[in-house]
C-alpha cells in the first residue's frame, strides 16, 4: 500500500481579509498587534498532510474492508460500494504552529491564533485535494468522510484509519490520544474517494449550530440512500 507525506504545503493567508473577519479595526493598536502575530505565524507555520492509497472490499451490509482493516459504518460502506481505491488521510496545521501557539497567553491573541491555526489546517486540506486531483484528473469529484462526524461512523474508528496510515502519520507529527483525539488539535483525518455524487458529512448531521457546516442537513437523505439500499 502506497503512503505519501506532503510536508511542503504553503501557508497562504489573506491577512487583510482575516483581520476584517476578526473585527480588527485598521490603524488600531489591535491591528499592529495582529500584524506582529501574523508575521510570527508565517515564520513557523508548516501545514502538512499524509495519505495512503488503499483498496476497498465489501465485507457486509454495514462493514467494509480497506486494505485489510475492517471499518463499521453503514454510510461508509454504501458510499464506497463502487470506489475501488480510496485515500485515507490526515492533515494538520503542523507541530511548529502548535508549539508556537502555546506561548500566546493573552486571551484575545489566543483567539486570533486559534483562527490562524484553522487556516493552516485548511491550507493542508486544500493542498491535499489539489494534489490528488492533479494525479487523478482535474475533472474527478472527490468526496470525504471523517470518523466522528456522524453517529454512524464513531470517533473510535479513527484508530483503524491511523493503522492504514502507518508511520506517515507520526512523520508529520499527527498522533492519537487515548480518547481518540488527534494532536495537534487543529488536525483532521478521513477518507477521500472519487464519487459522481459528491458526499458531504454535514448533509447527514443535524447539529445546525456547528460553525464548520458546509451543507444543509437533509433529514430524508439517510432513509433514501442508506436504509433502502439495505433492504433491497
Amino acid at each position: 500500500m502506497d503512503r505519501i507525506v506532503i510536508d511542503d504545503i504553503p501557508f497562504n493567508v489573506d491577512e487583510k481579509g482575516l483581520s476584517q473577519v476578526l473585527g480588527i479595526q485598521p490603524d488600531s493598536i489591535h491591528a499592529s498587534e495582529f500584524s506582529k502575530i501574523m508575521k510570527e505565524a508565517r515564520l513557523v507555520a508548516k501545514p502538512k498532510a499524509a495519505f495512503a492509497m488503499a483498496t476497498v472490499n465489501i465485507a457486509g451490509e454495514n462493514t467494509i474492508d480497506i486494505s485489510g482493516v475492517l471499518f463499521t459504518s453503514r454510510v461508509l460502506r454504501v458510499n464506497l460500494d463502487k470506489a475501488g481505491i480510496v485515500f485515507p488521510f490526515v492533515a494538520t496545521c503542523g507541530t511548529e504552529l502548535d508549539r508556537w501557539s502555546r506561548n500566546i497567553k493573552d486571551m484575545l491573541h489566543s483567539f486570533w491564533v486559534d483562527t490562524i491555526m484553522l487556516i493552516a489546517l485548511s491550507c493542508a486540506l486544500n493542498h491535499l485535494g489539489e494534489y490528488l486531483k492533479e494525479r487523478l484528473g482535474e475533472s474527478v469529484k472527490l468526496s470525504t468522510m471523517n470518523p466522528g462526524s456522524l453517529n454512524d461512523w464513531p470517533l473510535e474508528e479513527q484508530a483503524n484509519l491511523f493503522l492504514l496510515l502507518g508511520n506517515c502519520a507520526p512523520t508529520i507529527g499527527a498522533t492519537l490520544t487515548e480518547s481518540m483525539l488527534i494532536r495537534p488539535l487543529k488536525s483532521v483525518s478521513g477518507i477521500q474517494f472519487v464519487s459522481e455524487d459528491s458526499f458531504i458529512n454535514c448533509s447527514l448531521c443535524p447539529r445546525q449550530e456547528c460553525p464548520l457546516r458546509r451543507a444543509v442537513y437533509d433529514d430524508s437523505l439517510y432513509a433514501a440512500n442508506y436504509i433502502n439500499d439495505c433492504i433491497q
